[in-house]
């Protein structure tokens, strides 16, 4: 069961690693939103029916002298047999039986001559244990011995007789049976914690992931409360559904300080059920010069006419930067007009086209003032609309980046025996936002993830 939980922590560290954002020194305002994530554990029945085995002990019960018990004149010794067989699962019941075999001697009394004999026999303990998780994180059962079944029956041979002890040893069976059901519970609680696990996930969680080294971006996780649904059976596994409510933040430039204080957990809320799919955001910036170089292939060169083709420019260069939160689309023109236009605009994303486009293009107000002593024609707002139509900025690098991050964080294996197991349901670019440093752009990742243990 080791590090089941802890895999959710390292889900949060390689997401944010896949981001790629250039250096901003304050940080990105954009508005958190609280989301579910959604893990999924799957626990294999035989890996937990081999678990159990391997922490019970051979010897169950030994009873050393004949005067215990009130002189009950027995000693009993009983082993395990064989393994703990599961034999009926029900949502979180778990019915299974324990082959054992025993050894008694009887001290008797026959015609005045004492003796001691023994016998070996064999018989099956048959339990149910109902599986659940405490709010304190621990996995523990609550076993009950639902009796026994004779594979051999225990006969005392002496020299004059044999003598049954059958309603002996089934007296002391009985009276033990609560007994040997503790040392399950004990065992099971032994071998499966998650509270470690649930902890050190939450303390990596609250620590902000460096995201980009040389971009000095993080990628901060706030989780604020923690959902399980009840255990039950489905086929060969234990399965439940641990839900994580978590606030994503992107800031550039150095993070604040760490609370110092010691981090406690919340005391988790079972619910009826929690949604199978998470989402979680991705930020990556478009450089202005990956920008510039992408419009200088659309722009350069483009010759346009005005004014039924008494006016032509053509643009010479075109650089893409930033001004008051917008775009600032910086072109240089020949023919008619020769000189630098500036013109502005907001980026958006266009889902049917896939790229980020300028919407509310307009000419900046130095170059409108230009323009109205030396190209007054050039105000009519045709040179706008037309780099407003013909902009866009392709985000499907960035996608496939995306993509790429989440499928290879989401199919990984953490340790031998627990994997994840994902796939992406969708990836769309979602707000875009121009800054000093870039065009930012928030890509939405909603995928699926499977926690499983097997193979222990």
């Amino acid at each position: 069961m080791k590090k089941v939980i802890f895999s959710i922590s390292l889900l949060y560290s390689v997401l944010a690693g896949a981001q790629d954002v250039k250096e901003i020194n304050a940080a990105l305002d954009f508005e958190k939103k609280p989301s579910i994530i959604s893990i999924p554990i799957d626990i294999s029945i035989d890996d937990l029916q081999n678990q159990i085995n391997s922490g019970m002990p051979d010897m169950i019960y030994e009873d050393k002298s004949f005067d215990d018990n009130d002189h009950d004149e027995l000693k009993v010794k009983v082993w395990r047999k064989g393994n703990l067989i599961f034999t009926g699962l029900q949502n979180d019941v778990f019915s299974y039986e324990v082959p054992l075999k025993i050894w008694a001697q009887k001290r008797i009394s026959v015609l005045g001559v004492s003796q001691a004999p023994a016998t070996e026999f064999e018989l099956k303990l048959k339990f149910s244990s109902k599986f659940s998780i405490t709010p304190d994180y621990d996995i523990q059962t609550l076993t009950n011995g639902l009796g026994y079944v004779w594979i051999t029956k225990p006969v005392l041979k002496t020299g004059y007789m044999d003598i049954p002890i059958t309603p002996i040893i089934g007296k002391l069976i009985e009276n033990n049976l609560s007994l040997f059901a503790r040392q399950i519970d004990q065992t099971i609680k032994e071998n499966y914690s998650l509270k470690p696990y649930v902890l050190k996930a939450w303390e990596t969680a609250k620590k902000p992931f460096l995201a980009s080294e040389e971009y000095n971006t993080w990628v901060i996780v706030d989780p604020v409360d923690m959902f399980m649904t009840p255990l039950k059976t489905v086929g060969k596994s234990l399965k439940s559904t641990l839900g994580i409510k978590v606030f994503v933040e992107t800031l550039v430039g150095n993070p604040t300080s760490l609370d110092p204080k010691p981090i406690k957990l919340p005391v988790f809320k079972t619910v009826a059920s929690i949604p199978d799919i998470f989402e979680i955001q991705l930020f990556n910036v478009i450089s202005y010069e990956q920008a510039t170089k992408i419009s200088q292939n659309m722009f350069k060169g483009q010759k346009y006419e005005f004014k039924n083709g008494k006016y032509k420019i053509e643009i010479l260069d075109l650089e893409v930067g930033f001004l008051d939160d917008q775009l600032l689309i910086k072109t240089v023109t020949k023919g008619s007009f020769k000189g630098t236009i500036f013109i502005k605009g907001v980026p958006k994303y266009n889902p049917e086209k896939k790229v980020v486009e300028l919407t509310a293009a307009e000419l900046d107000i130095k170059t409108k003032n230009i323009l109205h002593k030396s190209g007054a024609w050039l105000l009519e707002g045709y040179m706008e609309r037309k780099i407003e139509s013909e902009f866009g900025l392709p985000v499907d690098d960035i996608i496939n980046y995306g993509r790429a991050a989440v499928l290879e964080t989401i199919n990984s294996e953490i340790t031998k025996g627990v994997k994840m197991k994902g796939e992406i349901v969708s990836i769309t670019p979602d707000k875009v936002k121009a800054s000093e440093s870039g065009i930012l752009a928030i890509v939405n990742s909603k995928a699926k993830v499977e926690i499983v243990v097997k193979g222990m």
